[in-house]
């Protein structure tokens, strides 16, 4: 798996208007202003939790490795080994150079999302 896997996959079923989808999501935390980055032979999310239950709502954070990734009534969502989440609106930049953005990213405070049973 590679992070252009994980972001042409919700291009492709990720409802196509803000508007939220009328089915009810597979989870209750979402990741919003994201990106995928490839990590060696891992992908990673780098984005903003929210209705996350030990964490802040917009606190940056970077994902551990997803697993896997799902579309289900236009709502797309990521796997980690203990987690689920729901991908929201990408970050502005994420069809534009992911190094250079995360080269940017190295000035800005991000912490790594800890394991967590759902």
């Amino acid at each position: 798996m590679r992070a252009d896997d994980i972001v042409d996959y919700y291009l492709q079923n990720s409802q196509a208007t803000l508007a939220t989808p009328q089915s009810p999501s597979l989870c209750t935390t979402t990741i919003e202003s994201w990106i995928c980055v490839d990590a060696g032979s891992k992908v990673i999310i780098h984005g903003q939790i929210y209705n996350h239950p030990k964490h802040r709502t917009g606190k940056k954070l970077k994902t551990s490795p997803i697993q896997d990734y799902l579309a289900k009534d236009g709502r797309v969502y990521v796997t980690t080994k203990n987690s689920m989440y729901e991908l929201g609106m990408p970050h502005p930049d994420f069809t534009g150079d992911a190094q250079l953005l995360v080269g940017n990213m190295g000035t800005q405070q991000w912490e790594k999302l800890t394991y967590w049973e759902e």
